[in-house]
């Protein structure tokens, strides 16, 4: 979960589903700004930011990897799959995708798909061969992260009217009602 303050990691048993260990840290974009708005304009002003902070990224996923093996007495190359959710600018950020129309109204993600990455390319050091799974976007500041929450909760499949929150530093919030789901988000504040 690439979180905007903190990225957690999970290594689960992909025969059994047990979560074999558990990890998390701060993410290092942190010094880019607090905020994903400060981290976004950052990377408009320069190019070089989004190689750093992507570099960051994958640096922080690669030692949350190599943890989480050691935890279990097993290397990251043993990692077949990963997934990665997060809100839009912070999938944006770490795929090094364009941000700066997620600065303007009406805040459109450059991609709202599911996507599959090997992990080879985008710097992860794990098994040869492995895949990068994201979950898709559904709107500039709707991610990959409430999708998943929506998903393990099983909150779409709600019967009467309920409301799915992810609170992180910002919030997203899912009514679902008729069978339909609306999604908005905000910052979440002090």
């Amino acid at each position: 979960d690439l979180g905007t303050t903190k990225i957690a990691a999970y290594l689960i048993d992909m025969n059994s589903g047990q979560t074999l260990a558990a990890r998390g840290i701060m993410n290092p974009q942190i010094n880019y700004g607090e905020d994903i708005i400060s981290r976004i304009n950052k990377v408009i002003k320069s190019s070089e930011a989004a190689v750093v902070m992507q570099r960051l990224t994958l640096d922080a996923i690669n030692e949350l990897s190599a943890d989480l093996c050691a935890a279990v007495g097993a290397r990251p190359e043993e990692i077949l799959e990963t997934v990665v959710v997060g809100n839009t600018a912070m999938h944006h950020l770490f795929l090094r995708l364009p941000v700066k129309q997620l600065a303007f109204s009406p805040f459109v993600p450059a991609v709202s798909l599911a996507l599959e990455v090997r992990a080879r390319d985008l710097g992860l050091n794990i098994a040869p061969g492995a895949y990068v799974y994201l979950m898709p976007n559904i709107a500039g500041f709707v991610g990959a992260d409430h999708v998943s929450m929506l998903l393990a909760t099983d909150a779409w499949k709600a019967k009467e009217t309920t409301i799915a929150l992810d609170i992180g530093t910002n919030t997203e919030v899912s009514l679902i009602y008729g069978g339909k789901i609306t999604t908005t988000s905000c910052a979440s504040g002090p």
